[in-house]
């Protein structure tokens, strides 16, 4: 079951991003929900899991819509992973930590997007462009992986709860998880 809300939440996010985003934004300022959904499922699954996620769901995004397949997957990766050292930490059901995570991932992978289209000859202010959308992408990125989260981990609560109780009871007995 937990793979198939995983699954459907990859899709929602990959629609919400490329489509309904794409067409509802303020002055082309919109958040990267594919970014909150790694780092919420970084911090509800694991270090492991929220990056493979991240990855597969940025491959997905960055052969569908990007020219430079990989830069996107990366801060994805780096998001779910990040959001894993928060995993099973008793702040982590804080719907704060996944979207400072969230927030963190977004600057991160618009900077290195950034980095890449200079390379390749844009020109562009950097400060400029730092100001007045990365930010506010990275903060509204932040305000929907809040919202990720509290949906995520409702939806997912059973599922954690039997692999919590698993662990523990694993640790107790002198197992190896």
């Amino acid at each position: 079951m937990r793979r198939l809300y995983i699954v459907v939440a990859m899709a929602v996010g990959l629609y919400l991003d490329s489509v309904f985003f794409a067409k509802v934004n303020i002055s082309g300022i919109r958040p990267d929900v594919l970014m909150a959904m790694a780092a919420s499922l970084g911090v509800l699954l694991g270090m492991k899991s929220g990056a493979i996620i991240g990855l597969c769901t940025g491959l997905i995004a960055d052969i569908l819509f990007s020219p430079r397949i990989g830069l996107s997957a990366m801060g994805y990766m780096f998001a779910g992973w990040i959001g894993g050292i928060f995993y099973q930490k008793y702040y982590a059901d804080n719907i704060i930590i996944p979207a400072l995570v969230a927030l963190a991932g977004a600057i991160f992978k618009e900077c290195v997007m950034a980095v890449a289209s200079a390379l390749s000859g844009a020109r562009f202010s950097f400060f400029a462009v730092l100001g007045t959308y990365i930010i506010p992408c990275a903060l509204l990125s932040a305000a929907v992986c809040m919202l990720f989260h509290a949906i995520m981990r409702r939806a997912l609560a059973s599922q954690l709860k039997v692999e919590r109780t698993y662990e523990h009871d694993s640790h107790a007995q002198g197992g190896v998880k």
